[in-house]
């Protein structure tokens, strides 16, 4: 495996590593606090980790936004015109993106989002683990067409 392999696997384990930590700090809060595991309903955990990646991706989603407008806006207060200083908002929010850190976090969501799939029994009559988890590593990975028919085929089984 080259280098590019090996940091790709490692990135990987890490991402798992802390999908698994979330997981488990749930069980473990639920177990301390009187609710074993064979108490809980059966998409309690699911969608506690499908919780966990909506909340972890609106995140993401207020940190780009906040990157943008801030930039943006001392650009524009120092005189430079706002489509000039819009543009450069987006640059250093696509830079903040390529960054280490955040495509840490963005890997550990995806891990979640992963975990919460495979621990549902059942995804088609879950509509947050389908909404919040299967459709982002859908769209990240299956072209439209292929998405369309999964939902037609989760739509399906679910009636």
């Amino acid at each position: 495996m080259g280098a590019h392999g090996a940091d790709a696997y490692e990135q990987l384990g890490r991402a798992a590593d802390a999908a698994n930590q979330i997981a488990d700090a749930i069980t473990r809060s639920l177990e301390a606090h009187g609710c074993p595991r064979g108490s809980w309903e059966i998409h309690l955990l699911c969608g506690a980790l499908a919780a966990a990646a909506q909340g972890m991706k609106a995140g993401e989603d207020l940190a780009k936004t906040a990157v943008t407008k801030g930039v943006t806006g001392a650009l524009a207060a120092g005189g430079v015109p706002r489509p000039a200083a819009g543009l450069a908002g987006r640059a250093a929010t696509d830079a903040l993106m390529k960054l280490s850190p955040f495509r840490h976090f963005q890997d550990a969501r995806r891990a979640v989002e992963l975990l919460a799939v495979a621990t549902c029994p059942n995804v088609a009559n879950h509509p947050e683990a389908e909404r919040y988890c299967l459709q982002p590593i859908a769209s990240d990975l299956l072209s439209s067409a292929i998405q369309d028919n999964l939902a037609k085929s989760l739509s399906g089984m679910s009636q």
